[in-house]
């Protein structure tokens, strides 16, 4: 946190960047988004080279962070429940390696913020557990006797997270590597545009605290295409 919120700091002071607003990987990189405390600001860091010097500052903050470990999963699916599965498993094994445990905080709609006091309240805590379900059931589908991801996910919205902000940024850049750097979509991408190559570069920096494991901090989760466990080469 101390790393991140040094990152943070410098935003604000360099571009006038608010302190609570969410950072978001695909707003900040593609210049979409209000960012900053006044309209002078903000037009400023509408400019694409500014808004890619903000992302590699928030990625080299974070690169600072000796005791922090980053992981990215990839797996040939739209399926988000599969893909969360898979990501799952490959904490498990982090885990029994390292003979801990893991908390996972999961982003998405915890349901009111102030409690339920409504009909309305009701429904919309109904609805965040509901959309919750299916990965509640990832976590449930674990072996008592083994499992290394305890409880279910806990549900927080990304917009009171600095560390799930960091997430995003993090995995957004991944994508953009794999997208410069390798064939895994031949049709064009994974998104609307072009692959931002300054992000690619910017998610090397957190080389340092890739695991030892793996080749650039990806993890390749086969689901039904095997030649995405060789998409790194």
């Amino acid at each position: 946190m101390h790393c991140w919120l040094e990152g943070r700091k410098s935003l604000t002071v360099t571009w006038g960047v608010r302190e609570q607003v969410e950072l978001h990987g695909n707003e900040l990189a593609r210049g979409r988004g209000a960012y900053c405390g006044s309209q002078e600001q903000e037009r400023i860091f509408k400019n694409r080279a500014i808004r890619l010097r903000a992302y590699d500052l928030m990625l080299a903050a974070l690169a600072g962070c000796g005791a922090l470990s980053v992981t990215t999963v990839c797996c040939a699916t739209s399926h988000m429940p599969t893909a969360y599965a898979r990501f799952v498993e490959h904490l498990e094994r982090w885990a029994a390696e390292m003979d801990t445990r893991v908390l996972v905080v999961l982003d998405g709609h915890a349901g009111p913020a102030d409690g339920v006091e409504s009909e309305a309240d009701v429904a919309e805590l109904e609805a965040a557990h509901r959309n919750a379900r299916p990965y509640r059931l990832v976590h449930r589908g674990l072996d008592l006797r083994t499992r290394r991801v305890i409880e279910d996910p806990i549900v927080q919205d990304s917009r009171s997270s600095h560390l799930i902000q960091a997430a995003d940024l993090v995995a957004y850049a991944a994508t953009q590597w794999l997208w410069v750097n390798t064939n895994l979509w031949p049709k064009g991408g994974p998104t609307h545009g072009r692959p931002l190559a300054e992000i690619a570069k910017s998610y090397e920096s957190l080389a340092g605290l890739w695991l030892p494991s793996e080749r650039f901090g990806i993890h390749m989760a086969s689901v039904e295409v095997p030649r995405y466990e060789e998409a790194l080469g």
